[in-house]
């Protein structure tokens, strides 16, 4: 059963499971992923977006819908305390938009309930997500093909 505020997750990856094309996510998007991610982001139910401190170097955060919050390993704690914390500041559920490690980190501490993994057919360059880690924590309940990007959604069985 998912949780009434659960943690979601999103991700693009090419072909060969990268990440990021010359830097950053952006060289991977298709139109209709773009499209869903906004769907996803922009969702009422989200009450905050978290992303590790490398995508927030990277990728465009200046405007977001909803409060932004930035993990840093320098911190002190560890993703799945600050997930936590930010679920104490916001109602709604927490999106994380993060890198790979980031969300390697959360599958490790299975704080992820909800993963939304869209692949594209061209392939990426870095940051490779390791998906059998995805599939050891989480389990495929839906797949669906449009175009050139295939859509995934993982989701966690039990809390």
């Amino acid at each position: 059963m998912i949780p009434a505020r659960p943690v979601l997750a999103t991700l693009v990856v090419g072909s060969n499971w990268a990440a990021s094309l010359n830097g950053d996510s952006r060289g991977l998007q298709s139109g209709e992923d773009r499209e869903r991610f906004l769907a996803l982001r922009n969702s009422a139910a989200v009450g905050a977006i978290v992303v590790g401190a490398r995508t927030a170097e990277v990728e465009p955060y200046q405007k977001t819908p909803h409060p932004l919050f930035i993990y840093q390993r320098s911190l002190g704690v560890t993703p799945a305390q600050f997930i936590r914390h930010a679920q104490e500041q916001v109602s709604g559920s927490i999106l994380c938009e993060g890198g790979v490690q980031f969300i390697h980190s959360l599958l490790r501490e299975n704080v992820i309930d909800v993963f939304h993994l869209t692949r594209v057919s061209k392939a990426g360059d870095n940051h490779f997500l390791d998906i059998d880690l995805v599939r050891t924590h989480l389990a495929l309940i839906q797949s669906e093909q449009i175009n050139t990007s295939t859509f995934e959604k993982y989701e966690r069985a039990s809390r």
